[in-house]
């Protein structure tokens, strides 16, 4: 379909060429000058119009409008509907989309007069553009369901994928990407039937695409590749199609922080970009390598590539407006050679030559206001870059200084609270021999020499997790788990602490599965499982439960101890490591609690807490659906 098929493998404006122009339009004007015949004019105006559609919207208007006087004089009904829906997409260009409508509602009275169902399609998919681009959604359905139906009678299959594929792309445009795969899919499937390649890859492209935009990075890339695979069997494919494919799969990989297979995507996509003279893919690719190598903090490669982008930007700026300039000088051109001109007296020949002047001096004075502008842009820009480099270093030293703070804290707690446990062993070594000590006497040392060693092995397995997290910078590896096994080995674990003082562990388990790290929720959930147990009085009992609420799968740990007053939930919330006495006289770090906010935070989780001194506390973890 004319002018309204929408480049699936990358939706990039890619400036071109207009080395041409004066050559073409030279030789058309020059038709203009000595053809009489309406019929023939017609033709001309339109060809004109059409030249100018896509770098001179205004300029195309004033050439269609004449086509279409000249249509309406000829009563030549084709090529007069086929005028109206090109001057339709002038419209749309410009942003007027009630002209737009206007004009392709006229063409399409015409083609249904004439019976010309495939271009009737053309225009009635134009009308569901324009009304989706003024953000009609309801009405832009409406038009392309029109044309669907008018297909599945014609029986037209490759205009019928041609149909699902834009309904596709506006589906994904709108965020809507369940129907943007629907329709896709059914493109890809007539596409296939048909053995119709070009539309098959575009199918396939776009699926991809989709998928990328839902983060389904392993999916969007296997449809890359089948489209990858499928150039590489044509020998004939585009430069061009080629390298904005390698760009889609490098900003996949970029997204999902597979950034070694990201850089060398790009690199191929450039390649292909820069042998092809294709510089908007080359400008893409230079912007997605600079905010790739952002991401990883990596500012000195940031910075190189964030140069090439704005090297490359000014240089496709000064081309399109040499550009311009030559276009003003075919329009001169065309001016100048105009009949008319050339009969008239030297005094208005001078006239024109001073207001021509006068026209060029004023566009290069603008072209140097824009230039200026332009620069002052693009260094405030650079000013603003290197202030919020200048926040993340100060945020950066605050964090240090407060790691910092934590170290103290966490040698502090060795060298302090890892005394208390070996002291107790050691007087319990000491009496277990005694024999004026009472078996009750023995067996109470002995619970306390177990419940000493258990909460130091507590300690140094938190102690491990928070340095392994510090040194090493890990990643959580967040999939989908079991967080009823999960729930059930935590239990099992904190178990013969909770029977020392005779706590009932409870489980209300309403959602089984959580998009989480399994080893990071059984930390945690022990962490505050063995805080619930000490802080709870004997014969007690403590629940823990799932659920889900505001998008949120929750995990809650509910205990009848001796809860929290505001400020010492505060002080938790605030990671102030700070240790208490349980209700049994239990010896803690507190950096149970810390370590638990340190691991959620890492997955994007939040911890929650609600208590009330003297009725107990309920500590939620909120994970992200």
């Amino acid at each position: 379909m004319k002018r309204f098929l929408i480049l699936s493998l990358l939706l990039l404006f890619l400036p071109k060429a207009f080395t041409q122009v004066p050559q073409k339009v030279d030789s058309l004007l020059k038709a203009l000058e000595i053809e009489k015949e309406d019929s023939t004019l017609l033709k001309i105006n339109r060809e004109i119009g059409n030249y100018y559609l896509d770098n001179n919207p205004s300029k195309a208007i004033e050439y269609l409008t004449k086509a279409i006087e000249l249509g309406k004089k000829t009563n030549n009904q084709l090529r007069l509907a086929n005028a109206y829906y090109d001057l339709g997409f002038c419209y749309l260009l410009k942003g007027d989309f009630d002209l737009s409508l206007e004009q392709y509602q006229n063409s399409i009275k015409i083609y249904e007069s004439l019976k010309d169902k495939r271009r009737e399609v053309n225009a009635l998919m134009s009308i569901g553009n324009v009304f989706f681009q003024s953000k009609n959604i309801a009405k832009s359905k409406e038009y392309y369901g029109k044309a669907e139906d008018i297909l599945k009678i014609t029986k037209d299959s490759g205009q019928l994928s041609t149909v699902y594929a834009e309904r596709g792309l506006m589906a994904d445009q709108a965020k809507q990407y369940d129907s943007a795969i629907y329709y896709l899919e059914k493109a890809k499937t007539i596409a296939t039937l048909i053995g119709n390649e070009a539309m098959i890859n575009n199918s396939l492209s776009n699926i991809g695409l989709t998928y990328k935009h839902l983060h389904q990075t392993d999916l969007a890339l296997q449809y890359f590749d089948s489209t990858l695979i499928n150039y590489r069997k044509d020998p004939e494919t585009p430069l061009d199609y080629i390298a904005a494919l390698y760009n889609n799969i490098g900003a996949t990989h970029a997204q999902a922080g597979n950034y070694s297979k990201a850089l060398e995507a790009f690199n191929k996509s450039n390649s292909y970009a820069i042998n092809a003279h294709i510089s908007g893919i080359e400008l893409e690719n230079y912007r997605n390598m600079a905010d790739m190598f952002g991401a990883q903090k990596d500012y000195r490669q940031e910075n190189i590539y964030l140069k090439k982008y704005y090297n490359l930007k000014d240089s496709i700026y000064n081309s399109e407006s040499k550009n311009k300039l030559t276009q003003l000088e075919a329009d001169f051109q065309l001016e100048k050679k105009n009949g008319i001109l050339v009969k008239q007296e030297a005094a208005s020949l001078r006239h024109k030559n001073q207001r021509n002047i006068f026209l060029v001096a004023a566009i290069a004075a603008l072209a140097l206001l824009t230039a200026l502008a332009f620069l002052y842009r693009q260094i405030k820009q650079k000013n603003l870059l290197l202030q919020l480099k200048n926040e993340e270093i100060q945020q950066q030293k605050e964090a240090l200084q407060n790691l910092n703070q934590v170290k103290d804290r966490l040698f502090s707690i060795i060298s302090h609270d890892l005394r208390n446990p070996l002291v107790t062993l050691q007087s319990y070594l000491t009496l277990a021999e005694s024999k004026e000590l009472s078996d009750d006497k023995k067996l109470q040392f002995k619970q306390q020499t177990f419940q000493a060693v258990s909460q130091t092995t507590n300690m140094l397995d938190n102690l491990l997790t928070w340095a392994n997290m510090q040194l090493k910078n890990t990643r959580p590896n967040i999939t989908s788990i079991n967080l009823q096994d999960c729930v059930e080995d935590t239990i099992e674990a904190v178990l013969p602490q909770a029977k020392q003082k005779n706590i009932d562990i409870l489980q209300n388990i309403k959602t089984t599965t959580a998009i989480a790290d399994y080893t990071v929720i059984e930390i945690a959930l022990r962490n505050i499982l063995t805080n619930a147990i000490k802080f709870s009085n004997s014969n007690g009992k403590i629940t823990v439960s799932t659920y889900i609420k505001d998008q949120h799968t929750c995990i809650a740990i509910q205990d009848e101890g001796i809860g929290l007053t505001a400020e010492h939930i505060h002080q938790l919330l605030q990671k102030q490591i700070d240790s208490s006495t349980g209700t049994a006289g239990e010896k803690g770090t507190g950096l149970g609690l810390f370590l638990v906010q340190e691991l959620l935070q890492k997955m994007n989780a939040t911890l929650q807490i609600e208590s009330e001194p003297g009725k107990g506390s309920c500590f939620t973890m909120l994970l992200q659906k």
